[in-house]
């Protein structure tokens, strides 16, 4: 046993009261006056204690509640150091899926068995229908194992792509990343845009390797389209997904006569992307820029030497850089992007201009945080694994159990008893 706080321990000298007491309260000596001594015998002086023995157990109780008192103000606890288990087996809840890993989590020892999210809680006590799959974030998730009251950490996972994120973690902890080979290929209609007279499907298909996206046009009376009650989602081929109007392309033109050439060579690149897309691109040029409702264009150009201001809509912005390796490279915010030397008739095939303007239009704004849904591109074993620290671990496990509700029940024994003997005892 031992104690949160040993210093109160100092209030076990309370136990000197209780014996100072018993030691002063002596019986005081009672003479008697007789009249004649003569026929009473002589008898040998004889010492006799103060404190009679059925007295010394009312100073015992005494002692013993004062102790107890004493005890739970230190906070009695009793620590005993648990049994860690030997090997921990990590399951990608991604996995539980497969229907062919069935047989490899039967030959694992149940109580070793636990599934790879926070708390990490035994399979046994995860329901899969109602906890949605989701890839996990791995090097995430391996910090929060060096909690684990384990030797050694086995993951069973996928390996997905998509849940590599972050920096690679150094842990104390030896962790082996074991990738599950699940073989699982996926399609999915990821984007439906109402166009004038077609519907353009955005599908995605992945599989261990790859993932390709496929477009496809569709006519609006085609009798493989099913229309929900509400005219916002379609189905088809079996699949729902939330239809998206096309809305009119417009890009705002800011330029200067110094740079009518690379005005020129722009032009010629949204011509380009007309054509690929299918859509109209509606170019206009203006001088500055003053009271224009920018939402309602879908990419500014800024080829002019005036000042740049901080505007809600994709921003292409001419500012030359020497340096840069690239025609086109990401800005100082998120919507802003440099142009970052002239253009001529070689560099707009080369860094493939056209390519680089479909990216700044935003049209399927989105779609990424869906198909990574889909996404079953995989990774090798080693390029899951932590950085291990030179270190031991000495991280003792024990568990820890508070006394001081048992000895709060004793001392009110103990109290009523030495309440009903000292008053049967006066004293």
């Amino acid at each position: 046993m031992s104690f949160l706080n040993p210093t109160y321990l100092w209030a076990l000298l309370g136990i000197l009261i209780p014996i100072a007491i018993h030691l002063w309260n002596r019986k005081k000596i009672v003479t008697i006056k007789v009249g004649s001594i003569a026929m009473l015998s002589a008898s040998e002086p004889k010492r006799t204690s103060s404190i009679r023995p059925n007295e010394w157990w009312l100073l015992l109780l005494r002692i013993v509640i004062i102790t107890l008192f004493a005890f739970i103000l230190a906070g009695p606890i009793i620590k005993s150091t648990e049994k860690k288990e030997s090997l921990t087996y990590l399951i990608d809840p991604e996995l539980l899926q497969e229907k062919g890993v069935e047989p490899l989590l039967d030959s694992l020892p149940s109580q070793a068995l636990r599934i790879m999210v926070s708390g990490f809680p035994l399979l046994e006590d995860y329901d899969v229908e109602t906890n949605k799959s989701y890839a996990p974030t791995y090097w995430q998730m391996a910090q929060e194992m060096e909690t684990l009251e384990t030797d050694s950490i086995i993951v069973l996972t996928k390996g997905l792509v998509t849940g590599i994120r972050g920096m690679r973690p150094a842990l104390a902890k030896g962790i082996n990343w074991l990738v599950v080979d699940a073989d699982e290929k996926t399609t999915a209609l990821v984007e439906a845009t109402v166009l004038e007279d077609s519907i353009a499907l955005l599908s995605i298909a992945s599989d261990r390797k790859s993932l390709v996206y496929s477009k496809a046009n569709i006519a609006k009376n085609s009798e493989d389209i099913k229309f929900n009650t509400a005219k916002d989602s379609i189905q088809i081929h079996g699949n729902w997904v939330e239809q998206r109007i096309a809305k009119p392309l417009k890009v705002l033109i800011v330029a200067d006569d110094s740079l009518s050439s690379d005005l020129n060579y722009i032009k010629a690149a949204y011509r380009a992307v007309e054509r690929y897309l299918n859509r109209p691109i509606a170019l206009t040029r203006v001088p500055k820029i003053d009271s224009l409702a920018l939402e309602a264009y879908a990419t500014l150009v800024w080829l002019s030497k005036n000042k740049l201001e901080n505007y809600p809509v994709p921003t292409l912005v001419y500012r030359p850089d020497s340096l840069a390796n690239q025609l086109i490279v990401q800005g100082n915010t998120k919507k802003t992007f440099f142009l970052t030397y002239r253009l001529n008739s070689e560099n707009i095939v080369t860094e493939h201009l056209p390519e680089k303007l479909v990216e700044l239009l935003s049209l399927h704004e989105g779609v990424s945080e869906k198909a990574s849904t889909y996404d079953q591109r995989t990774i090798d074993a080693k390029e899951l694994q932590t950085v291990k620290l030179n270190q031991k671990s000495d991280r003792k496990y024990a568990a820890i159990y508070d006394l001081s509700l048992w000895v709060w029940l004793v001392l009110g024994i103990l109290m009523g008893l030495e309440r009903i003997v000292s008053k049967y005892r006066r004293q």
